[in-house]
């Protein structure tokens, strides 16, 4: 399924490189973990292997996948609710899905939301916002090599449209 030195992305987390395998005993049961190690935000998880399925663990993306996260960061998507409180656990949802689209559309939309207001963005919207940011850098910087400030800079510049810039 995944190798050492495999690019994954792992939910709500971003992406990740596998750097080992390991076997551990955990009540009398020898189980295999895989050791994650997130450079973004210097962290290693261990996640076992049985539960790779359920955890939406998943490869990186291709380099040709990268025109559908520009058209997310562009387009956004529709959201459903105007609710502060909903609108907040919607993107929420979303950065929980582990979808690099799914990222790209809550940057979109919020970045929309922001330019509209006067004072900006409410604080649970700006962490979303953070975190998008966050996560899709993550994923770039591992898929092309993109360093931390050029995958930002990919991200403000595909944005422009959106902010009517």
């Amino acid at each position: 399924m995944f190798n050492v030195g495999d690019h994954v992305v792992y939910p709500y987390h971003g992406a990740g490189t596998i750097k080992e395998v390991q076997e551990k005993e955990v009540l009398g049961e020898t189980l295999s973990y895989y050791v994650l190690y997130f450079p973004l935000n210097d962290v290693t998880l261990m996640l076992p292997e049985n539960r790779i399925d359920q955890s939406g663990l998943r490869r990186v993306i291709d380099e040709d996948q990268l025109n559908d996260v520009i058209t997310a960061l562009t387009n956004g998507a529709p959201t459903k609710n105007e609710n502060p409180k909903q609108y907040s656990r919607e993107n929420e949802n979303l950065l929980k899905s582990g979808s690099i689209i799914d990222a790209a559309h809550v940057i979109a939309n919020l970045s929309l939301k922001e330019n509209e207001r006067t004072n900006g963005l409410h604080i649970q919207d700006r962490k979303n916002l953070d975190k998008a940011k966050q996560f899709v850098v993550s994923e770039l910087i591992l898929m092309n090599g993109m360093s931390e400030e050029e995958a930002y800079s990919f991200i403000d510049k595909n944005l422009q449209s959106v902010k009517g810039a």
